[in-house]
């Protein structure tokens, strides 16, 4: 019977203590500094993390309004080289025009693709934007008009990654 009153007796400054203020959440973001990025750390985890999203719609315009561009096979990769409040290299958005494709079951298919093969093969990219002390933002567009096949996405994803770091 005890027990159920515990809580009810720990000091208020301990109960607060739980939980984290966003002035908190801020400035934890802001210490996670890319400066200290070890792609040891990402070895055999193959992961996409909510870090790794780009999901800031003022990025996301800025990047349409300053950024550059990579296209090959109806895959386009807009990028903008710009320092992220993120641990990670890169930040990346995936894309599907509706006028190319009416039912969103087949953009999400694409998209859900496209973010498969980005995560397979990211490590080389981030260890080469490492090295270079670079962080971008990007977002990957798909323009064609036909249902691609998962090896022709992974093709055009590795090209436009390719592309971008020579």
């Amino acid at each position: 019977m005890e027990e159920k009153f515990l809580h009810a007796e720990e000091p208020e400054a301990e109960r607060n203590l739980r939980f984290q203020t966003r002035s908190d959440l801020n400035s934890t973001s802001a210490a996670k500094s890319f400066a200290g990025f070890d792609s040891a750390q990402l070895q055999g985890k193959f992961t996409f993390t909510a870090e790794e999203k780009l999901k800031s719609k003022k990025l996301i315009e800025q990047l349409f309004k300053e950024g550059k561009s990579v296209s090959i096979n109806g895959f386009t990769l807009v990028y903008l080289v710009q320092p992220l409040r993120t641990f990670y290299p890169a930040q990346a958005g995936f894309s599907v025009p509706k006028r190319n494709f009416k039912h969103a079951v087949d953009r999400n298919r694409i998209k859900r693709l496209m973010r498969e093969a980005y995560r397979l093969n990211k490590l080389l990219f981030y260890e080469k934007l490492a090295g270079q002390q670079k962080q971008l933002a990007l977002m990957f567009v798909y323009k064609g008009k036909a249902l691609p096949k998962y090896e022709a996405v992974t093709k055009a994803i590795l090209a436009c990654l390719n592309k971008l770091n020579a």
